[in-house]
C-alpha cells in the first residue's frame, strides 16, 4: 500500500512540474485547436454582419482614417440595425466629432472601442463623441504560441473595471451582465476568415446595400484592409490571419448564443480519480499487457469523450488526465522494476549465503587446487557472488563425476520415474543392465505402470496393492517387497525398496526404486529352514519316546528316583514346547501356515483363553477380570491362531504378576475394528528392552527361576500381523505392562442399533 501511495503523489508531483513549465498548457492548446479542426467550421449567428474598410474602400475614400463624416453617414445607412459597433479607436477629438456625435444621438446604440495602451494607460473615446451607448475594451488573450483562443470580459482599470467590446453590444441589445462569466471565456471559434457575413465599407456608404438589410442585426465595422487594423490567428487560421473585428463579431455571437466553451471540470475529476483507483487497485494484481489494454482503454474513452462534449460547446480538456494516467503508469512500472529489484538482490544475497555456506561444506572435502574459494580482495556485491558461483560449478562439476560413477559402478539398480507422467527421469547402468536382462522388451526403459506390470507378475502382492504401493506426495514413504525373476534357466530373487520422492522446492513428486540381489540370502534362508524343519521333526521322535518311558518309569519308581524321573520329564516337555513354538512362528514367517479366513465371536475366543489361562492364575490366586460388551459383530480370521496368540499373553501375564493380583481383558468394538486390551500388575518392561521384546529369542530382564524362550511374544506380533492388524505395548506409569491388539474386522459390520453399542459388562474369573 505505501508503494502504490508514493506512485500516486510522484505523479501528481511530476503533473505539476509539468504544469509549472507549461508544457500541460501547451499540449493543452494544441488538443484545442485540433478539436476545432476534427469538428470544422459550422455557421454563426446570421444577425450579425461585419462591415469591413478594405482595400476598395480605401481606394475610393483615401487614406486611413477616414473622416468622420463618413461614419456619421455610415450610421444614416444603418438606422434599421439593432446595434451598432465601431471596432476603430476614436480617443482624440476631431473638428467632425459634433456630425458624428450627433448623428449617434438619432441612431441606434453605437458602441466605440477601447484599448490599454504599452503604459496600460486605458485610451478611451474622445469626450466629444458622448453619444455613444459606451465603450468596451477590444483586447483578447493571446497564447504564448500567438494563437486567439480566450477572452477577458472584464478588464479591471484603476477607476474600476471596463466591459469587453462585445459585452457592451450584448446589453445594448438588452441582455444583462449578470448573465455572462466574469472569468476569462474559452472562444468557440466558427471558422477562418469572412465565416461572418461581410459587407464593404464603401459598398454600403455608397447605398448598394438596402437599408432593411441591416433590421434588427448586429453591425460590426471594422478593419479588413492589411496593414490598418490588427489580426490575428485563430485554430482554423491556414493561410490568411483573421481580422480583429472577426474575433470581436465571433466573442459577440458566443454571448448571444452562450456557445463559449465551458470546461468539464467535474469530469477531469472523475479521471483523475478512476487512474488513481487503477494504480490502487488494478494495476498491482494484474499483468502489464492487460494494464496496457484496460489504460489504452480508458485514454480512448477520454478522447472520445473530449470529442463528443466539444461538439456540444464544453470542453474537456484529455492532456491532464492522460499525462496523469501516463505518469502514475510510469511511475507504477518504475515502482514495480525498483521493488523487483530490491526483492532480485535481496534473493541473490540469501542465495549468495547458501552457496557460501555449501561451499564451506564442499571445502571440507575437495582439494583446494580444484577451485579458490575466496573471492578476489576487490570484488564485492555482483563480482564476489558471481566468483563464487563459479566455484560452486567447480565444486558441483566434481561432484557431477563423483555421482555418477557413483550411480554407474558403485550402487546396485536404482531408477527414479515423474509420478504425474510415469516417464523415467534418471537410470544408472545396473538397472539398464538388470532391465535388458529380466525385462520382456529390453529396448527401452520401463514407464513407472510397466515397472508395477513386472512387480505384479512376479510377487505375491495384489495388483491393488501394487498401485498404492506409495502414498502419492508423502515424502518419506516406501515399501519394500520382494520378488523372483528368471533368466538364462536361474532364479534370481531381488528385494525392491520403492520410495516417494518429494522435492517441494521445484514442485516434483516422483518414484524411486532400488533393488538388491538377495539370491544368496534368500538360498541360505531356504537351506536354513530345511534344516530347521528337518532336526525339528527329528528331535520331536526321540522327545516322544523319552515322555513315554519316563511316564511309564515314574508309575514304578518312588523317592529320589522318581523325582530324577520328573525332572526328566518335565525338561523334556519344556524343549518339546520349545520345538512346537519355533515350528509355529516359522511357518507364519514363510507363510506355510495357511490363515484361515472364517467368522468367529471375538467375546467366546476370548473367554476361551480366560479359561485356559485361569488354572496357572489360580495356583498364584490371581484374578482374572473381563471387561467386554453383551455383544459383538463377527471378527474374520483364523480361530486357533487368534486363540493361541491371546493365550499367549494372558501366560505372559500371569507368569510376571506377582500373587493376588489382577490381570484385565478388554475389548472395544468400533464401526471398522477390535481392540483388545490386556493389562496385568507386574514388574512392566525396562526401558530399554520394550524396542526388542517382539524379536525372537528375546526374554529380556528376566527373574531368576521364571521359565521362556523368547518365542511367545514373537508369535503374537505374527499372527496381528498376518490378520491386517498392530500390536502395541504402552507401560504404564506406575507398575504392569499394558498391551494394545487392533484387529480390523475385514468384513463390513452391520449396523449396530445406538443401544448396543458397546454395551460392557465386567466379570471376574
Amino acid at each position: 500500500m505505501l508503494n502504490r501511495l508514493t506512485t500516486l503523489l510522484t505523479a501528481v508531483l511530476l503533473l505539476g512540474l509539468l504544469s509549472i513549465t507549461g508544457i500541460v498548457t501547451s499540449l493543452s492548446n494544441k488538443t484545442l485547436d485540433g478539436l476545432f479542426v476534427l469538428r470544422g467550421p459550422i455557421q454563426p449567428h446570421q444577425d450579425i454582419i461585419i462591415i469591413g474598410v478594405d482595400d476598395d474602400s480605401l481606394a475610393v475614400l483615401g487614406p486611413w482614417p477616414f473622416p468622420r463624416k463618413y461614419h456619421a453617414a455610415l450610421l444614416d445607412r444603418l438606422r434599421q440595425a439593432k446595434v451598432i459597433g465601431f471596432d476603430f479607436l476614436f480617443s482624440e477629438q476631431s473638428r467632425q466629432d459634433t456630425i458624428f456625435n450627433r448623428t449617434m444621438e438619432t441612431s441606434p446604440p453605437v458602441v466605440l472601442a477601447s484599448v490599454r495602451n504599452s503604459d496600460k494607460k486605458i485610451l478611451r473615446p474622445a469626450p466629444s463623441l458622448n453619444n455613444c451607448f459606451g465603450s468596451g475594451h477590444i483586447e483578447i488573450i493571446l497564447g504564448r504560441d500567438g494563437i486567439v483562443r480566450k477572452a477577458m470580459l472584464t478588464e479591471k482599470t484603476d477607476d474600476g473595471s471596463l466591459p469587453a467590446f462585445s459585452l457592451i453590444m450584448a446589453q445594448a441589445a438588452g441582455l444583462s451582465q449578470n448573465q455572462f462569466p466574469h472569468a476569462p471565456i474559452l472562444i468557440n471559434h466558427y471558422g477562418p476568415e469572412h465565416t461572418f457575413l461581410y459587407l464593404s465599407y464603401i459598398d454600403v456608404l455608397r447605398g448598394k446595400i438596402p437599408a432593411d438589410f441591416f433590421k434588427n442585426r448586429y453591425v460590426l465595422v471594422g478593419a479588413e484592409a492589411i496593414g490598418i487594423g490588427d489580426s490575428h490567428v485563430t485554430p482554423f487560421t491556414t493561410r490568411f490571419q483573421t481580422p480583429g473585428v472577426e474575433i470581436q463579431a465571433t466573442i459577440l455571437n458566443n454571448l448571444l448564443q452562450k456557445t463559449w466553451l465551458q470546461p468539464s471540470t467535474p469530469l477531469l475529476w472523475l479521471a483523475f480519480l478512476v487512474t488513481g483507483l487503477f494504480c490502487f487497485f488494478l494495476w498491482p494484481g494484474k499483468t502489464e499487457k492487460f494494464n496496457l489494454l484496460i489504460n489504452l482503454t480508458l485514454a480512448s474513452a477520454l478522447i472520445l469523450a473530449s470529442i463528443f462534449l466539444f461538439r456540444r460547446d464544453l470542453f474537456f480538456d484529455p492532456v491532464p488526465a492522460l499525462l496523469f494516467l501516463i505518469l502514475c503508469y510510469l511511475v507504477h512500472l518504475i515502482t514495480e522494476r525498483i521493488w523487483t529489484a530490491r526483492r532480485i538482490y535481496s534473493e541473490m544475497l540469501s542465495l549468495d549465503n547458501q552457496l557460501a555456506q555449501g561451499l564451506q561444506l564442499i571445502y571440507t572435502n575437495i582439494p583446494t587446487q580444484i577451485f579458490n574459494l575466496e573471492p578476489p580482495p576487490d570484488s564485492g556485491g555482483v563480482r564476489q557472488h558471481l566468483a563464487r558461483l563459479q566455484a560452486g560449478v567447480k565444486a558441483l562439476s566434481l561432484q557431477h563425476h563423483f555421482i555418477e560413477n557413483l550411480l554407474s559402478k558403485e550402487l546396485p539398480p536404482l531408477i527414479l520415474w515423474d509420478r504425474a507422467s510415469g516417464n523415467v527421469i534418471l537410470a544408472n547402468a545396473m538397472f539398464n543392465t538388470f532391465w535388458k536382462t529380466f525385462s520382456p522388451c529390453r529396448e527401452a526403459l520401463p514407464q513407472l505402470t510397466d515397472f508395477f506390470h513386472l512387480l505384479k507378475n512376479n510377487q505375491p502382492v495384489e495388483a491393488a496393492t501394487i498401485a498404492d504401493i506409495v502414498s502419492p506426495g508423502q515424502q518419506g514413504s516406501s515399501t519394500t517387497l520382494d520378488i523372483s525373476l528368471s533368466a538364462h534357466g536361474r532364479k534370481k530373487f531381488f528385494r525392491v525398496t520403492i520410495h516417494s520422492v518429494v522435492i517441494d522446492d521445484i514442485e516434483f513428486d516422483g518414484v524411486l526404486a532400488l533393488l538388491t540381489d538377495v539370491t544368496e540370502i534368500k538360498e541360505l534362508e531356504q537351506l536354513k529352514d530345511e534344516i530347521v524343519s528337518v532336526v525339528s521333526h527329528e528331535l520331536k521322535l526321540p522327545l516322544t519316546v523319552i515322555l513315554g518311558y519316563a511316564e511309564m518309569l515314574a508309575g514304578n519308581l518312588q523317592g529320589e528316583n522318581r523325582l530324577y524321573i520328573d525332572k526328566i520329564s518335565e525338561q523334556a516337555r519344556r524343549l518339546n514346547k520349545l520345538i512346537e513354538d519355533f515350528l509355529d512362528v516359522t511357518r507364519l514367517e514363510h507363510g506355510s501356515r495357511e490363515i484361515k479366513q472364517l467368522p468367529l465371536d471375538p467375546i467366546a475366543l476370548i473367554n476361551e483363553a480366560t479359561d485356559l489361562a485361569g488354572q496357572v492364575a489360580a495356583q498364584k490366586n490371581i484374578t482374572l477380570k473381563q471387561i467386554l460388551p453383551r455383544r459383538a459383530t463377527p471378527l474374520i480370521g483364523d480361530a486357533s491362531l487368534l486363540l493361541q496368540m491371546i493365550t499367549n499373553l494372558l501366560d505372559n501375564a500371569v507368569k510376571f504378576s506377582p500373587e493376588q493380583t489382577e490381570i484385565t481383558v478388554k475389548l472395544v468394538e468400533e464401526p471398522e475394528k477390535f481392540i483388545l486390551c490386556i493389562a496385568d500388575q507386574g514388574p512392566g518392561i525396562p526401558v530399554e528392552s520394550r524396542d526388542l521384546i517382539f524379536k525372537k529369542f528375546n526374554r529380556g530382564k528376566q527373574e531368576p527361576g521364571r521359565e521362556g524362550f523368547g518365542l511367545g511374544l514373537n508369535f503374537v506380533q505374527q499372527v496381528v500381523e498376518k490378520h491386517g492388524g498392530t500390536i502395541q505395548l504402552k507401560p504404564t506409569t506406575d507398575s504392569g505392562a499394558t498391551f494394545y491388539l487392533v484387529l480390523p474386522k475385514k468384513t463390513p459390520s452391520p449396523t449396530t442399533p445406538e443401544n448396543d453399542i458397546c454395551p460392557q459388562q465386567s466379570v471376574d474369573r
